[in-house]
């Protein structure tokens, strides 16, 4: 944004008309005073006030922690390895803590006037995340001076309409003489999974109007090129091919592709140029992974695309059916957890590579969610030892997982620490699941686990119920290797128990509630 010169805004108040009292919500609810709706609005009225007070002792520890962190000492720009500590304890991702931590320091250093509404219950947690996620992209003296508006405010009595319509006011007042930035500051491509069940994606590009103008211009020439071509290839019986025919049924169905078809197929078929910058072959290939039971009709199981993002079963038998070469993954039929592959030099060889790969689709370090398609590192938990390689850690898919470059740096300088289990470093057919467990900065200590097929332990357990129905056709024949079931899941009576709920649960006024019994959280 600009910088710390701009036009303080002078101050108006935003009042309430009434102050917001229990008769006042009773009024809003139209319920008498003694009717159970309306103790359940004050009752949730004030919750809303606890958990606020509990959201501004968050953000305050959060800021604490930063604050004597030794490895950042309130310094943003270290807040990484504060953030990965703090993602341990919230349960979170390490990206995720690390924009609540920038977020805390914020709230409590620079906003002190809202924070200490927000502590006393006055302003509710959705307002100030609110507030926040709008001052986020300012500078420090616009922040502060958007701060002493809002901290002036009736934050207790205001409706959530007066306090966002005059809070985006403030902000464009305040920001008014600020330079925007320029388009090409905002260049980007961005993939989005528009619909995985229907497996599609989206790829937004963003940036200055006259480049993507041209950009769309180019792109309709060469679609309307192609077409022409098309129609060419369909007159002539002698063609040897249709231009950019993506699913090959243009001869099929007599006519062109659409120019949106064609101009779809330029953008994903055509060679991207990157003049003489050397671009190196990719490290790992997209695969999508396909139960053997899905290609063979005899089950729905989706596939997956990179571990990560499901293929409808449609879309992963034709893309299957298409190749003619295939990959097969054995995985462990009650777990699932990817088998190994045998392990020979230091550098882990393409076929290890590729198992390890579908153990860790995204950085195995605690927290961090960086995809390891493009730009992980294969690391030896336990060293490899290069004057004594039997000596050392071995290159092995229990010894070695991928890391994002970061974590694996930390990694190296002894910020992160990853030992696996005896029993996984020895067992060469793991059954279990195989974890990590990390110690970060010699104080924290947290565990990841392995990534496995979610796919084979439900194909396992439809053959077992598969083999337990023909058992009951044909009388009792001897159980299939593996199967672990037992029997009398049912009563004698034919009935399966269940739960059902007292008549209690319908109590509108929460005395049976099983949290009610723990009441709030001590102030």
């Amino acid at each position: 944004m600009g910088g710390e010169l701009f036009t303080p805004v002078r101050r108006w108040p935003v009042r309430a008309r009434s102050p917001l009292t229990q008769e006042r919500i009773i009024d809003e609810v139209d319920a008498p005073s003694g009717d159970p709706q309306a103790a359940l609005a004050c009752r949730m009225h004030e919750r809303m006030k606890t958990r606020t007070r509990l959201y501004a002792r968050q953000l305050r520890d959060m800021a604490t922690f930063f604050h004597y962190d030794p490895d950042a000492q309130g310094a943003l720009d270290e807040a990484d390895i504060s953030a990965i500590k703090i993602a341990v304890g919230l349960r979170t991702s390490s990206f995720r803590a690390g924009a609540m931590i920038r977020d805390a320091h914020r709230a409590v250093e620079q906003m002190p006037g809202t924070f200490h509404r927000l502590a006393e219950g006055e302003l509710p947690e959705e307002w100030h995340v609110h507030l926040l996620r709008l001052v986020r992209p300012l500078d420090e003296g616009h922040v502060q001076h958007i701060d002493e508006h809002v901290a002036s405010w009736d934050l207790a009595s205001i409706s959530r309409d007066q306090f966002v319509r005059h809070l985006r006011r403030l902000v464009a007042m305040v920001t008014a003489l600020d330079t925007p930035k320029p388009p090409s500051a905002l260049r980007s491509v961005d993939l989005h999974l528009a619909d995985p069940e229907l497996g599609t994606a989206s790829l937004t590009i963003t940036g200055p109007i006259p480049e993507i103008m041209a950009l769309s211009h180019r792109l309709d020439v060469c679609a309307h090129a192609v077409q022409k071509a098309q129609r060419a290839a369909l007159q002539d019986e002698n063609a040897a091919e249709i231009p950019f025919d993506i699913d090959g049924d243009v001869l099929e169905r007599g006519r062109p592709l659409s120019l949106a078809a064609i101009r779809y197929a330029i953008l994903t078929r055509s060679v991207l140029e990157t003049g003489t910058v050397q671009v190196p072959a990719p490290r790992f290939k997209l695969y999508v992974t396909v139960p053997a039971l899905t290609l063979q009709g005899r089950s729905e199981m989706p596939g997956m695309l990179n571990g990560l993002v499901p293929v409808p079963v449609d879309q992963a038998r034709a893309l299957a059916g298409g190749e003619s070469t295939w990959f097969r993954i054995l995985t462990d039929p009650a777990t699932g957890a990817y088998l190994p592959a045998a392990p020979t030099t230091y550098r882990p060889p393409a076929a290890l590579l590729e198992q390890l790969r579908f153990r860790h689709p995204t950085c195995n370090a605690p927290g961090c969610t960086r995809p390891t398609i493009l730009a992980s590192e294969a690391d030896h938990i336990i060293e490899f030892n290069h004057l004594d390689p039997s000596g050392g850690g071995p290159t092995s898919l229990e010894n070695l997982h991928l890391l994002c470059w970061l974590h694996h740096k930390w990694k190296t300088l002894g910020r992160l620490d990853p030992v696996r289990d005896d029993a996984d470093l020895h067992n060469s057919w793991p059954s279990g699941m195989d974890r990590t467990l990390w110690t970060i900065d010699g104080k924290i200590t947290t565990t990841t686990w392995d990534d496995r097929d979610l796919v084979a332990p439900q194909l396992a357990a439809e053959m077992n119920e598969e083999w337990r129905e023909q058992q009951g056709r044909h009388g009792p024949r001897r159980r299939p290797r593996g199967d672990t079931s037992a029997a009398g899941d049912d009563d004698p009576s034919g009935n399966r128990h269940a739960n059902t709920p007292g008549a209690a649960g319908n109590d509108l006024t929460g005395a049976d509630d099983p949290i009610s019994q723990y009441g709030d959280p001590p102030f």
